[in-house]
């Protein structure tokens, strides 16, 4: 059976069980095994010692701590870096409060990502002694010689890809979870925050840390939650594990940098925190600091001293936290102003054959800020099917952003434009570059051209639904049941119902800004005529296709609406096609 915009392969056979229960079996979860997976323990979780380099990190950190050296962490300039730092920060500062660490991050706009050679020299010149990286530093090759050759100490936690053939920079300790045979993916904070584990427990001596010290480890997995979610890595292993026990402490979050941000996300303190919340309601308003304002100033709303603190006023500091989180989101609103201007502006061109080749397209303009052009290249990428590098112009130079689509490792592609790049680094879905502008030409033709001969998957896309619901699932109990498999993210998405011959039971209506979102309303046969709200997210043009009293085969995502105050039942619309007999 096919929908009306992908083909459909339907279940074979149903399940027995409940609908989360169906829905474990058909993902691989045995029965006697759902307790466990939907009720993980902080025993669960990996110790440092199974992550390459960590135990050896934490280690020489606590040395140069005890030593009383200089130290400062150099992060990077998006949420995942942001937390990463802010990790570190609060159990350093824990144990040396009069001698807190630097914080240092790089400008986008003038610095780019990572470490660099004027930054480790601007280091060394103001005194510090051992530099420890976050989300960056593994393919730093030239900073880390320079490191070594005005005497600092240069620790590197990151998690990006390496350099071909195993090349690594010469420094003092790594920890990546890719080194020593792991197949880990754990994002930079994540990684940070096992390091600071390691750190805890060679600052006291003992796999037993101090109250203090634990009580922070618990309060900080919610940063490498965060940063888990907002990095995209596949929620997995142990990334399930950190994005689900740290989510759960955001709402209620000790750090008030963290708990003001949760409540400018509209998050309250009964709510509970998924992915979803943190990938569309905190992550942007971080990153919204990164893009358009001073990344340093999210790293001390984030690394603000837990609460409370003897040494401090609570009220003060919660004051404190409110307002920075206040001024981000603003920043956030104005970043998403920016970035409908580049998109409708990038569509424009596209779709008049400027920057497309056949492949991939390549496009760059003055007036597109590169903090911002990275999230326009997503949804571009989603409108149009193919990799999209989207650039701002300065002079000779254009800096900026690429995203790819299922099927293509971008990293992949900007390799093999090496010789033309001045600059690029990344993972397979996303990357950044920056190429000469009398480049550029040659750069759209040969990441096209490497694009169309190397994605894999050009066969129509497909939707392969978990199970069919059956009436009986529409209940609110069956709805909620389902968080408890989650978070839902990369490699492990929010579950997909089939659902057969509903009911439409309103006309449908048109609406959001540009009225190009589709809301349904439909009644399912044997579920006590129970109406459910359907939304078609950017589907307008399938207005005219809907009729009410007509039957509906939908493909979607079984949820709960409580915008109202009262849970209801809903559906995100994924697909659909006119009820035919199957």
């Amino acid at each position: 059976m096919n929908g009306w915009l992908k083909k459909w392969i339907l279940p074979a056979g149903v399940p027995s069980g409940t609908l989360a229960q169906r829905i474990a079996i058909v993902r691989g979860i045995p029965a006697s095994a759902l307790p466990k997976f939907i009720a993980p323990t902080f025993s669960d979780l990996a110790l440092p010692k199974e992550l390459h380099g960590a135990v050896e990190v934490g280690e020489r950190l606590a040395t140069a701590v005890r030593a009383g050296r200089k130290v400062a962490i150099f992060g990077d300039y998006d949420a995942d870096g942001m937390c990463a730092s802010a990790i570190l920060l609060h159990l350093i500062r824990a144990v040396r409060p009069n001698d807190p660490p630097i914080v240092y991050i790089p400008e986008r706009a003038t610095e780019g990502y990572g470490l660099s050679v004027a930054a480790i020299q601007h280091l060394a010149s103001i005194g510090v002694q051992t530099i420890i990286s976050v989300d960056c530093g593994v393919t730093a090759i030239e900073e880390a010689r320079e490191a070594r050759r005005l005497g600092l100490e240069l620790l590197i936690t990151d998690h990006h890809t390496m350099l071909p053939r195993g090349v690594l920079p010469d420094v003092d300790a790594i920890a990546h979870p890719g080194l020593g045979g792991g197949t880990t993916e754990l994002c930079g904070a994540a990684v940070a925050w096992k390091v600071g584990w390691a750190f805890c427990c060679a600052w006291c001596g003992s796999d037993r840390v101090a109250t203090i010290l634990r009580e922070l480890l618990v309060e900080t997995l919610a940063l490498a939650a965060f940063g888990t979610v907002a990095d995209v890595v596949p929620l997995r292993g142990e990334n399930r594990l950190i994005a689900r026990l740290g989510a759960a402490r955001i709402a209620n979050s000790g750090l008030p940098g963290l708990l003001a941000l949760a409540r400018e996300a509209g998050i309250g303190a009964n709510d509970r925190v998924d992915a979803e919340k943190i990938s569309f309601g905190i992550a942007p308003i971080v990153n919204a600091c990164g893009r358009l304002g001073r990344p340093l100033d999210a790293v001390a709303l984030l690394g603000l001293p837990s609460i409370p603190q003897e040494d401090g006023d609570t009220a003060t500091r919660l004051r404190y936290a409110k307002q920075m989180a206040s001024n981000f989101k603003e920043l956030n609103n104005r970043r998403k102003q920016v970035e409908r201007l580049i998109v409708d502006a990038a569509s424009a061109r596209i779709e008049e054959g400027l920057g497309r080749a056949r492949g991939a397209c390549v496009l760059a303009a003055p007036d597109w800020p590169r903090g911002v052009v990275g999230i326009a290249c997503s949804r571009l990428a989603e409108m149009f099917a193919v990799p999209i590098v989207l650039m701002e112009s300065e002079g000779d130079l254009a800096h900026g952003s690429a995203r790819s689509v299922e099927g293509y490792s971008v990293l992949g592609g900007l390799h093999s434009c090496a010789a033309l790049l001045e600059r690029f680094g990344g993972h397979a879905a996303a990357a950044g570059v920056a190429v000469r502008m009398d480049r550029l030409d040659a750069f759209r033709e040969a990441l096209s051209s490497h694009a169309a001969e190397n994605r894999k998957n050009d066969e129509a896309p497909s939707i392969r639904p978990d199970v069919e619901l059956l009436p009986s699932d529409l209940t609110i109990e069956s709805f909620e049941s389902l968080d408890g498999l989650g978070p839902f993210g990369r490699t492990f998405p929010a579950p997909t119902v089939f659902i057969r011959g509903a009911v439409v039971s309103a006309e449908p209506r048109l609406f959001g800004e540009k009225s190009d979102h589709l809301s349904i309303f439909v009644r399912m046969d044997g579920s006590d005529a129970r109406e459910v709200r359907c939304t078609w997210w950017r589907q307008a043009g399938q207005f005219n296709r809907v009729k009410r009293g007509s039957r509906l085969n939908m493909m979607a995502i079984p949820q709960i609406d409580r915008w109202s105050g009262t849970p209801r039942l809903a559906f995100t619309v994924i697909d659909a096609n006119e009820c035919v007999p199957v």
